[in-house]
């Protein structure tokens, strides 16, 4: 019994090669899901917006298997591999990347990436950047990225703003 039905796939490409692999499966009639994203992480001082892959590294392909010769794909110029469990190609849900597509915003076609909920009085953990490790009490958001912690830095405790994305809740 073949499968009509077309499934999601992963493909891994080679680094910072997305848009290549993207812009070549796309010309070779493939279907593809590429989410982008604002960077979280660039630095204050940086003028413009760094958009980048919300998957550093993978895109996603829209095929029948069975009917579409995904063969071709290996081989296109920015692909490193199709991702597979064992011999079997690896298929992402409908409903993953539907809830992926969702959330982009129509008018920029980027996901939004939105801070970890946390109220204040919440403990927290910075997870990356040049404060990753620091624990401390939220505070209070102070714009729609920044928060604030009161955090012991230096032997003293002191209010500290940092990017909000880079926080989760501490155990």
């Amino acid at each position: 019994m073949k499968n009509k039905q077309p499934s999601w796939f992963a493909v891994y490409t080679k680094p910072r090669q997305e848009q290549i692999a993207l812009e070549n499966l796309e010309r070779q009639g493939f279907h593809c899901f590429l989410p982008m994203a604002i960077n979280p992480y660039q630095r204050r001082s940086e003028k413009k917006l760094r958009i980048e892959p919300l998957f550093p590294r993978y895109l996603f392909l829209n095929a029948i298997a069975d009917q579409q010769s995904l063969g071709p794909v290996r081989s296109t110029r920015g692909v490193a591999t199709l991702v597979r469990f064992g011999k079997e190609l690896a298929r992402m849900p409908e409903m993953v990347i539907r809830a992926i597509d969702q959330r982009c915003d129509p008018q920029t076609g980027l996901i939004k990436l939105d801070p970890v909920p946390v109220e204040p009085g919440d403990k927290v953990k910075v997870f990356d950047g040049p404060l990753a490790g620091l624990k401390g009490i939220f505070k209070e958001r102070k714009g729609e990225n920044r928060a604030l912690l009161l955090a012991k830095l230096l032997g003293t405790e002191s209010t500290i703003e940092v990017d909000a994305l880079l926080l989760k809740k501490a155990i």
